[in-house]
């Protein structure tokens, strides 16, 4: 058995933004005067992010919502949905692929476009995510997150990235691309400390969305020990004894959180450590079967196809080509 205290010791949150394998593509720097109107498609696997750098717009996700945004304020679209940006609600709508994009040798792209009314200045970003583990994470989440530049709770730690970030997104100097990427990382772990923490000071279910228990005191303990530790057989006795908590207690108050059972949370995490080694080892699967908790590679294979519908190594076979 590990050391309690080592586990304790873990970041949590870390190692579960570690899992999404997300990286951050410089998005662009547009220039669009009114009237104007923008249609961009849906990015699966990607999340768009922008911030308006001077002017206003309006942000609309067809059946969610429609936003006024002004200077300073910042949207994610954690699905990457189709969206629309414009001047005003009844300005005529284009496909963001008509506009001409000029791609400078260092900096941002860039494009303009409009009627040469008002000027509105945006800078954009993508989020990129490169593992399966992040898309039931990112379908948990809002689909639009919109942070106003004077917002209450706003975090402290997001205007100064952001005005670095515009400020990448114009410089021409040697680093750019790496920079721009690395602080639209920051960003996106600021902009996520900053709504899954009001989620859960509010008490507000989050679908089933694991990042949550980061930010709930009274599961922590539960949690690291099931991140860390996949592979014992935890009770839900065991795991309520770590928070203190009575078994139904616990229990309800891990569903309300996550959506989910703490078992079957548990066997989520092993799966989801299953497909990682899966594509990232050459571990046989008797080995891959340790490490996540089951006493056989049958067992194991048994699991694994129940969970995701395919056999490890059929897994295994797709995932590296």
């Amino acid at each position: 058995m590990s050391d309690r205290s080592t586990i304790i010791d873990n970041d949590l949150f870390s190692e579960m933004l570690e899992k999404l394998r997300f990286h951050g593509d410089p998005g662009m720097h547009g220039s669009f005067t009114a009237p104007w109107g923008l249609v961009m498609v849906a990015t699966p696997g990607q999340s768009p992010f922008y911030v308006i750098a001077e002017g206003s717009c309006f942000f609309e996700v067809p059946g969610v919502g429609e936003w006024e945004l002004q200077v300073g304020d910042l949207v994610l679209l954690p699905q990457g949905d189709a969206h629309y940006l414009r001047d005003a609600p009844t300005s005529r709508l284009v496909p963001f692929s008509e506009l001409q994009v000029f791609a400078p040798g260092r900096g941002m792209p860039t494009v303009q476009g409009g009627g040469g009314g008002t000027l509105t200045r945006i800078v954009s970003g993508i989020l990129r995510f490169d593992s399966s583990q992040a898309f039931p994470i990112l379908k948990a989440m809002d689909r639009a997150f919109v942070l106003r530049l004077h917002e209450a709770g706003r975090s402290e730690g997001i205007d100064p990235l952001l005005s670095l970030y515009c400020r990448e997104g114009q410089s021409q100097e040697p680093g750019n691309r790496a920079a721009t990427a690395g602080l639209l990382k920051l960003l996106f772990i600021e902009i996520l400390r900053n709504r899954l923490s009001a989620r859960a000071q509010a008490q507000m279910p989050c679908g089933a969305n694991p990042l949550l228990l980061a930010f709930e005191p009274s599961l922590q303990a539960a949690a690291e020990a099931i991140h860390f530790e996949p592979q014992r057989p935890w009770t839900i006795a065991e795991l309520a004894g770590l928070s203190g908590l009575s078994r139904t207690t616990f229990a309800t108050r891990f569903l309300h959180v996550t959506g989910t059972s703490p078992l079957v949370y548990l066997t989520r995490v092993r799966m989801h450590k299953a497909t990682d080694l899966l594509e990232r080892t050459n571990d046989t699967l008797e080995a891959i079967a340790g490490q996540v908790g089951y006493g056989s590679e049958a067992a194991f294979s048994t699991a694994f196809k129940r969970e995701l519908g395919v056999s490890p190594g059929a897994y295994r076979k797709k995932s590296t080509g």
